[in-house]
């Protein structure tokens, strides 16, 4: 306690010598700052104004798949082959394929159309066209019942489990026009860098995917099949992560890695009714968009 009061005494003497020694003058000026509103410099913004903007953007994609079991059911058969791998199929790139109209649905595509729902918030709906091939060559095990009278060749008991090769007679599966993910997109935004004028900025995203899957499948299932109509045959969910580069303010290069889960429990097979396969796999997509964001009506209103 006695330490305390010589602390307090100390203190207290201190004071009382500097403001003796100091100009009242200056006191009061001092004073006064500390009480008036002085106006500085804004600060430079921490994310560009986007609230309110729409975007819309086209590129092209490269996509990997994990092994997948893919279970055939129909007249005669019911079977499952194991482990089956499959790879994309994007066209090798050339001016005539990637820049003219009339061909650039052919190559593996996205486009999409968005909202910035606030400065940092986008929603957006697209679709990813990817495709899905199965590896034709590879050895596979083959599990369940076909009827000597579907196929002579791979006819078996029911519980028979057999290593095959996928070959064109025993089978042909392609989601080549395409495995078609029609999502709805949520994307969260975070300033990297901008340019003093705000024109030119950087920006890295992450977000969340999901929307019904619809592939137009060319199958052949010991010989026979057909190149399919369109169908909704399932879903996918995931995430994805990217850069955005916008420059000159209203246009924009995106690069982004996406990854997720394909469920497909109704996939169209031979053209009979009673003809169907299922599967799913992991899928990782690295694309590569260039776009626009622009208003419609003034942000003022």
């Amino acid at each position: 306690m006695t330490l305390f009061i010589r602390c307090a005494i100390n203190v207290r003497s201190a004071l009382k010598f500097f403001l003796s020694r100091c100009d009242h003058k200056l006191l009061l000026i001092a004073f006064l700052l500390t009480i008036l509103p002085v106006k500085t410099r804004a600060e430079p913004p921490t994310h560009p104004t986007s609230k309110g903007s729409f975007f819309v953007y086209w590129g092209y994609n490269r996509s990997m798949y994990s092994w997948s079991d893919i279970h055939f059911d129909g007249s005669n058969y019911d079977f499952t082959l194991r482990h089956v791998k499959a790879s994309d199929r994007q066209v090798p790139f050339s001016v005539k394929e990637y820049f003219n109209p009339k061909n650039i649905w052919i190559p593996q595509y996205n486009y999409r159309i968005g909202y910035f729902l606030k400065d940092r918030w986008a929603i957006s709906l697209g679709l990813d066209h990817m495709k899905y091939v199965v590896d034709q060559g590879q050895n596979v095990t083959m599990d369940g019942f076909v009827s000597p009278d579907r196929s002579a060749r791979y006819g078996a008991d029911a519980g028979l489990s057999r290593t095959v090769m996928i070959e064109p007679g025993l089978l042909t599966y392609e989601h080549s026009d395409g495995l078609n993910l029609l999502s709805v997109d949520l994307d969260h935004y975070d300033l990297l860098w901008m340019s003093k004028n705000e024109r030119y900025y950087l920006r890295a995203y992450e977000g969340l995917h999901a929307g019904p899957v619809i592939p137009r499948t060319d199958v052949r299932l010991f010989g026979e099949g057909i190149n399919n109509r369109f169908n909704i045959a399932g879903y996918g969910v995931g995430a994805q992560v990217g850069l955005h580069l916008t420059f000159l303010k209203h246009f924009f290069l995106r690069n982004t890695l996406k990854a997720g889960w394909i469920d497909l429990p109704n996939v169209l097979t031979t053209g009979k009714s009673e003809d169907h396969a299922g599967q799913h796999f992991w899928f990782v997509q690295h694309a590569v968009v260039f776009g626009g964001q622009f208003r419609l009506w003034s942000k003022h209103e």
